[in-house]
């Protein structure tokens, strides 16, 4: 029995060979003509950055960013060193994070986060606005826009903008702020971290009592408790109100200023 063959036409048989040498030779040619465009793109002017736009925080952040970002200024936006460009932002003392976007022929737009200020932290005779991570922003001034709680840490050298505090008691302070409930019925004006208990100033119209919270475990439910009880505090009986203790939330505690502490 003889063998069967199956047999192509020489004509069939060498149409594969041919077809993948020229599918092969296309794409080398477009991979050259790609290279070529992008080596264009990096040393033509035609995209080079000649607007710069930021979005997001303050004028003053907004300032900052385009400043900073001022040597992308004429770089091809094909060759713009993102990495470098973000790490140069996010070192602004008042940028938290950022990211950039290229908009061809010619604008680099930039989107930041701005740093929060949160608090006032006095260290020794140094006072420095700091964000909700700790971030050291800038030296406060007296600002009669805005008053910051404020709250006191040994000195130390080398403090400036743009550095981070982070003391386990700065953490612990600041932690707490970021838990204040959107409109608390008092200003805080101080907080304080002392044996591991922490307690705020407060300012109203109606007087200046503390408020003691004790450990700085389960805050944002201690602080929910005190704006309760401070909101249910008959008018006048207000301006009588020493402290309000909300160590154990469940046994609230409103001392008086007639009352002897035992």
């Amino acid at each position: 029995m003889g063998r069967l063959a199956l047999v192509q036409p020489r004509s069939v048989r060498g149409n594969f060979p041919l077809t993948w040498r020229r599918a092969a030779f296309g794409a080398a040619v477009a991979m050259a003509v790609l290279a070529l465009l992008y080596l264009g793109a990096r040393e033509t002017s035609v995209f080079a950055v000649r607007t710069i736009e930021v979005t997001g925080g303050s004028q003053a952040v907004r300032s900052a960013a385009v400043q900073a970002a001022q040597d992308a200024k004429g770089t091809s936006l094909v060759a713009l060193d993102g990495s470098a460009l973000i790490d140069e932002l996010e070192a602004l003392p008042t940028v938290r994070s950022a990211s950039y976007d290229r908009a061809f022929p010619s604008t680099l737009r930039i989107f930041v986060r701005p740093e929060v200020p949160l608090a006032v932290a006095r260290l020794g005779p140094d006072r420095w606005l700091v964000s909700e991570r700790g971030r050291v922003i800038r030296r406060y001034g007296q600002e009669a826009h805005r008053d910051y709680p404020a709250f006191e840490l040994p000195a130390r050298p080398n403090v400036v903008a743009g550095s981070f505090i982070t003391d386990v008691a700065a953490g612990a302070v600041l932690s707490a702020l970021v838990d204040v409930p959107d409109r608390f019925p008092a200003r805080i004006t101080e907080v304080l971290l002392q044996d591991g208990a922490l307690t705020m100033k407060l300012h109203a119209p109606w007087g200046d009592p503390e408020l003691r919270l004790g450990e700085d475990v389960d805050v944002r439910a201690k602080l929910a408790a005190a704006a309760l009880v401070i909101h249910s505090l008959d008018a006048d009986y207000r301006s009588s109100v020493a402290y309000v203790d909300v160590s154990v939330p469940e046994r609230t505690v409103v001392g008086t200023n007639a009352q002897v502490e035992g």
